[in-house]
Parts: structure tokens; sequence; C-alpha cells
């Protein structure tokens, strides 16, 4: 399964007007803004929802579902950590399998944004996202580095933590550099430019996943337990990352102005530790320069001095 057809066929061509949200199967859907023209360059930095809801629509829960899955998402991520949750990626299937019921096309429309029956983990989010940004290649997150671990006791942990493992996903380098430049977006003309680091290659995305229902077209963020829960994955460099990092606020409301602030703090000092390092393995890598011999003086030179008039 390629992610050449999704992106080229679907979203790469498809142009939306969001006037503050749009409806579908005689129900308003709201976004926050009324964004105008959009496409996808745009709907990822300025998380325009009605681009979304379209987009859902168009595809399908199925399609939906089944590249949510190719990225590890409804799945364990098999870190050595107990009690690691799978999550959930709805779909007919998975509908009729636990409800015993049919799914029906409006189902599709939440879940085009994140929420619905979906469920995903902060360590689902970076891993998949930190795969999608290094070409398609997804790694089974540890707590300690694999080559830390005695080798009687790899098989043991692997056998202990099962799930989806090391993983190639097809996405062509076009795809590629849509996603990532548009990630890098959003922390410069976006919904998190707040948080531009001037010199850091900082990409991400911004998420506010509401506790409460959508579909009426509310944009109030809620008070309390009611209040939404602030998201933001963000990595650096954009492309093949050295650091990804997830942040979910619980009831922490918009994510780029609760959970992005936190994630621009870490991955800045983690860059800078980086940088810091490196420049000192490059100074003491370079030859020592040989030293200039001191130029001789009168008192240490080595010539006859020249004579005098008595």
């Amino acid at each position: 399964m390629s992610f050449a057809g999704l992106e080229e066929n679907v979203a790469q061509t498809m142009r939306v007007v969001c006037n503050g949200g749009a409806t579908f199967y005689g129900h308003f859907f709201g976004c926050d803004k009324h964004h105008g023209m959009v496409d996808i360059d745009h709907a990822i930095p300025w998380s325009c929802d009605t681009y979304y809801y379209t987009l859902a629509e168009k595809l399908g829960i199925d399609t939906i579902a089944r590249y949510a899955t190719s990225l590890g998402l409804s799945q364990k991520t098999g870190i050595d950590l107990p009690d690691e949750a799978a999550g959930t990626m709805p779909s007919t299937q998975w509908k009729l399998k636990n409800f015993h019921e049919k799914w029906y096309a409006g189902e599709v429309i939440s879940v085009g944004i994140g929420q619905g029956a979906t469920t995903v983990t902060p360590l689902q989010l970076a891993r998949a996202l930190g795969g999608i940004a290094s070409g398609g290649a997804l790694k089974r997150p540890h707590v300690v580095f694999p080559d830390e671990v005695p080798k009687e006791l790899e098989e043991n942990i692997l056998s202990t933590y099962p799930g989806s493992g090391d993983r190639v996903i097809p996405i062509t380098p076009a795809n590629w550099e849509t996603i990532t430049d548009a990630m890098a977006a959003t922390t410069t003309t976006g919904t998190a430019h707040a948080v531009h680091m001037e010199g850091i290659d900082f990409a991400g995305k911004t998420g506010t996943a509401q506790v409460v229902s959508h579909s009426a077209g509310a944009t109030s963020l809620g008070q309390g337990a009611e209040r939404a829960n602030a998201w933001f994955v963000g990595l650096a460099p954009r492309r093949n990352p050295d650091i990804v990092v997830a942040v979910l606020c619980e009831h922490g409301g918009w994510g780029a102005e609760a959970s992005a602030p936190i994630a621009a703090k870490v991955v800045n000092a983690f860059v800078t530790k980086q940088r810091k390092r490196d420049n000192n393995i490059r100074i003491a890598a370079t030859p020592d320069t040989p030293k200039a011999e001191p130029a001789p003086t009168a008192a240490s030179s080595t010539k006859p001095a020249a004579p005098t008039a008595e």
C-alpha cells in the first residue's frame, strides 16, 4: 500500500472553501475560523477542520482506517513498559464487531479530525509523525537504547512487550516534502507561529481534542472537565528528525497555547545541547597549530652586536 494514491489523487488536488464550517449529511460541523480557500499546504498549518471534514467524506472510514493502521494507530508500539494502551481506530468492521451495528456515513466526519471513536496515545502520535518525517520508517520505541540491553534479555523483552515494531511504509518524495514542509509552516505562519525558533528547523502539528460534542458547531473550549485537551507533536529538523516530542495537556485548551510552548522548550534544549556537543567534538578533533617562535630580542639574539664608537 502506498501513500502516493491518497495524497496525489485526493488531498493534493482538493480545494475547499472554509466559511467557518460546513454541512454534511444534514448536520453542521464547525471550524474555529473562516479560512477561505484552503488546500493541503494550508490545511495542515492552519488546522482547518472544514478541509479535513471534506477529505474524510471523500475517503470514507475504511480508507482512513487502513492508512491510520499502517502508521501504527490502534496498535501497541511495543515499548518496553507495562500496560501500554492500543487505542482505537474505528472502521466498519470495528463497529460491527464491537457494537453489532453498521457504520453510518456521517460518522466519518468527526473521525476526519481525530475525534469520534478515535483514541490514540502520545507515543503513537510521536511514532507515526516521526515515521512520516523519516520517509516512512517507523521505529519501535524503547526506554533504553537497544545496544544497552543484554543479549540474554533481548528476546524476553520482545516477547513480553509485543507491538507493531519496526516497519517501513511507502511514501513518495513529493508527498514526504508536502507533509513535512506544511508541518514546518505550522511554526512559522500557522497555528503555532508563536513558538517559532530562529535558526532551528522546528516542525509540528497542533491539535485540540474536544471532550464534548463538536457536531453542533460549538467553538467554545469549555471550562473545567469540559475544557478541550491540548495536543502538539513537534520534531526537528522537519525531515529525518533527530528529535520528536509529543505533548498532551489534559483540559489545556488550544494546543498552540498549552502544549506547543512545552514542546518548543524541549526541542530548543535538545538542539542547543547537540550543537554544543558537536562544536566541542570539532574543536577536539582539530590538530594543534604549531606555535610561532618568539622574535629574538637584543638580550637573546645570537648575532654579534654591532660595533659601537669608542
